[in-house]
């Protein structure tokens, strides 16, 4: 259902995994190994995601 209304397949994994399991956190490169993806494009559609007020960012 998401893929459609939202094009971007890593997009709809990030949100999946973080709306199924709100307390959960996760570095970068951590997700871009999960994903099969590179961190750069991580990186990007967190970018979109705390734009769209939908994730919120923790820097340590």
């Amino acid at each position: 259902m998401l893929e459609g209304l939202i094009t971007s397949k890593t997009r709809v994994k990030l949100l999946m995994r973080f709306f199924l399991n709100p307390e959960s956190t996760a570095y970068l490169r951590e997700l871009a190994a999960e994903f099969g993806v590179s961190p750069n494009g991580i990186r990007e559609e967190l970018r979109h995601l705390e734009q769209a007020h939908l994730l919120l960012r923790n820097v340590q």
